[in-house]
């Protein structure tokens, strides 16, 4: 099932369901607000996800999909939309972290990576460096947007 992905600027869309989802919102303003990208039903936002982009890497970050509409590749439809519009501006690495989706990212691709390499952009995140825990799995994709069609997705990323 392949659903619309748009652009959405409209924090209070994106909030709710972050906070439903028991992700950080903390970082999350108008002022300096990742890039969103989600998925709407009739009923409103029902997934999201975002991007922080500097230079060459790019933080993917706040990926949810409301509990009712897992398990029809939502997720997966965000993750190759946010790599796609990331190559597009030039990203060659996409790092994330994790507490609860290693598999999850594993399986799209990412590998675990060590938290001191991590580029200085990246480190000096909010979700680097304090809302995200040690503990949280700190994961890497590199040529983010150039396995898209090798995953057998059939996505052919944003339409500009």
């Amino acid at each position: 099932m392949i659903m619309n992905i748009e652009p959405i600027s409209e924090l209070k869309e994106i909030v709710p369901l972050l906070a439903a989802c028991g992700l950080p919102i903390a970082d999350i303003s108008s002022s300096q607000s990742p890039h969103f990208f989600g998925i709407r039903s009739e009923s409103g936002l029902v997934g999201v996800v975002g991007l922080e982009l500097y230079g060459e890497v790019a933080l993917l970050r706040s990926l949810a999909v409301a509990p009712a509409y897992r398990g029809r590749g939502l997720a997966s439809q965000l993750v190759a939309y946010a790599e796609s519009v990331a190559a597009s501006m030039g990203v060659d690495s996409m790092f994330l972290l994790t507490t609860t989706a290693s598999d999850f990212f594993g399986k799209l691709g990412f590998v675990s990576a060590s938290r001191s390499a991590a580029p200085p952009a990246i480190q000096a995140t909010s979700q680097f460096s304090s809302l995200c825990p040690a503990s949280s799995a700190f994961l890497q994709k590199s040529d983010a947007g150039q396995t898209l069609h090798s995953r057998g997705t059939g996505y052919a990323g944003p339409s500009s």
